[in-house]
């Protein structure tokens, strides 16, 4: 349905606290704020953000019909997430969704390498 998709990966404590508090940050952008298991669904209406928790901090999925939303909606939560927290490393880096699984990215560059994709 979504013609764009990205994420990111912040590793920060308390995740789920963040995630919280990022999605209050944003609710007056967006026409509903919503729960799936541990993920937290924000509708843009021809876009949406889901933020999951996870013990090692917050995964981000920004799905958008078209680039200006897609960009439009990362920055409201990376704005959002550095009001709240330091984010390590000074930046959230988005990657294509698609060209590779979340996973297949956190390992390659939890070796330590630099993931040719992100944007």
């Amino acid at each position: 349905m979504y013609k764009h998709v990205s994420e990111a990966f912040v590793p920060i404590p308390r995740a789920e606290f963040v995630a919280h508090k990022v999605c209050a940050r944003s609710s007056a952008y967006c026409r509903s704020i919503g729960a799936n298991g541990t993920d937290t669904l924000l509708d843009f209406g021809d876009a949406r953000a889901i933020l999951t928790p996870t013990y090692e901090g917050l995964h981000f999925r920004v799905e958008a019909l078209d680039i200006i939303t897609l960009s439009g909606i990362r920055t409201l939560l990376q704005g959002s997430l550095s009001a709240i927290t330091a984010i390590p490393g000074g930046a959230v880096e988005w990657h294509l969704a698609g060209s590779a699984s979340f996973r297949a990215i956190r390992v390659f560059r939890g070796n330590g390498q630099s993931w040719p994709g992100g944007r």
